[in-house]
């Protein structure tokens, strides 16, 4: 499930309707790599360990490493902005989610399931859990199944880098 950054009220509706706890941050979806190397103070070699790693992944980086001003702005506005010291990245995989960032860009992106329960990975269980939901609302959270379901049926590994090299702390693996 995933909103535009800018959105505030759909931001909410997340939570809403994933019955998420606001103290669980949503990662955020960008487009290439090229926002990490003009956006973010990771090294090159920190970026091209990204770009070679073979699993799905989310990666935090400290919001001080962050350079993209508008992100902080939005990010800082935010009612539960004090759980963002750290942000979740993720870069987009697929022609679906690129081109949802192209025309929204960049997007807060959340699993596909109630909290709490298994992560959906068909469209018939997205149908019954959150078209009616969403469709009732009006607002615009995307829910394209390409968009929201792993193919791979695997969750992504989530890490941030220890220091300046390419050392990682996983939080999932």
């Amino acid at each position: 499930m995933a909103c535009p950054i800018s959105r505030f009220n759909e931001y909410q509706k997340i939570y809403e309707i994933k019955k998420r706890e606001k103290s669980k941050a949503i990662a955020i979806m960008i487009f290439d790599f090229e926002y990490l190397e003009k956006n973010t103070l990771l090294t090159n070699n920190q970026i091209n360990f990204l770009k070679n790693y073979k699993n799905p992944f989310t990666i935090l980086i400290n919001k001080s490493k962050i350079l993209d001003k508008n992100l902080l702005d939005i990010i800082n506005n935010l009612n539960n902005s004090e759980i963002y010291e750290k942000i979740a990245f993720r870069v987009a995989h697929n022609f679906i989610q690129r081109r949802l960032i192209t025309e929204k860009w960049p997007l807060f992106l959340t699993s596909a399931n109630v909290s709490n329960n298994p992560e959906i990975f068909s469209t018939k269980e997205i149908n019954k859990y959150f078209w009616e939901l969403i469709n009732n609302r009006e607002m615009r959270l995307f829910a394209h199944k390409d968009f929201i379901i792993n193919s791979q049926k695997k969750y992504s590994d989530i890490f941030e880098f220890v220091g300046e090299n390419e050392e990682l702390k996983y939080f999932r693996k």
